[in-house]
């Protein structure tokens, strides 16, 4: 595993946050608004050949799967591709080897937690300190339950190498890609670090999402209406 550098720019104990392929896609579409609405540049990405070979494509330009965008202050770190299991603690470990060397003032990793009713962001940490500083701020702790893959990873060696690590977990159905949850995670993080990013174009993609799910709801009633009527021993 090797973290190639593309740019290097000249950091003052940034906040890194990370977004790795997890349930509902939380973490991955809340970074990538975050680089877009602050127009973060391309600082480098993580390379091996343990990782599906897929490129990204944005506006014509083609892009590795594992990437970090960043400046001064922030750096985020997101995938395109799910992390497969036996690559896991080796990206952990390369991820942290780079972090280390620029002093971050914390690393958040974003992630998504099961529900049947949405709307809770919590908070897990290696740290009480920062778990009691997150109660302050209204934001609930995650009481009991597991974090996995890449949040767990990362928070987990964060904290072998002294570096302050949290795991916002934002409720979500799971079902479906969703963007409101992201937006909601980037409302903490707008409240918490003063990040001022636009989340309102988030809202407009979850309304059309649900409306395309109404669409689909509604034509399948349709169907199981018409294929009784045409059948009356269909059940």
């Amino acid at each position: 595993m090797d973290y190639v550098i593309k740019k290097e720019p000249d950091f003052k104990e940034p906040i890194v946050i990370t977004g790795f392929p997890s349930i509902g896609l939380i973490g991955n579409i809340a970074t990538h608004q975050i680089v877009k609405e602050l127009n973060l540049d391309f600082i480098g990405y993580f390379d091996s050949p343990n990782i599906p070979p897929v490129m990204s494509v944005e506006k014509g330009i083609i892009y590795p799967p594992i990437r970090a965008y960043g400046n001064e202050n922030l750096v985020v770190i997101s995938s395109d591709v799910l992390i497969p299991p036996n690559v896991v603690y080796e990206l952990t470990d390369k991820l942290i080897e780079y972090i280390s060397k620029i002093n971050p003032k914390i690393v958040i990793n974003l992630d998504g937690i099961t529900s049947l009713n949405p709307k809770n962001i919590y908070a897990v940490s290696t740290s009480n300190e920062l778990l009691e500083f997150m109660v302050k701020q209204n934001i609930p702790i995650l009481e009991y339950g597991m974090v996995g893959g890449m949040s767990g990873a990362i928070s987990i060696k964060s904290s072998d190498k002294n570096i302050s690590s949290l795991c916002l977990m934002a409720e979500t159905p799971g079902l479906r890609p969703d963007p409101m949850a992201a937006s909601n995670i980037i409302e903490v993080l707008n409240k918490l670090y003063d990040l001022n990013v636009n989340t309102e174009e988030l809202i407009k993609e979850d309304e059309k999402i649900k409306e395309k799910l109404r669409k689909l709801a509604e034509e399948h009633l349709k169907l199981m209406s018409k294929q009784k009527v045409e059948n009356p021993m269909y059940l």
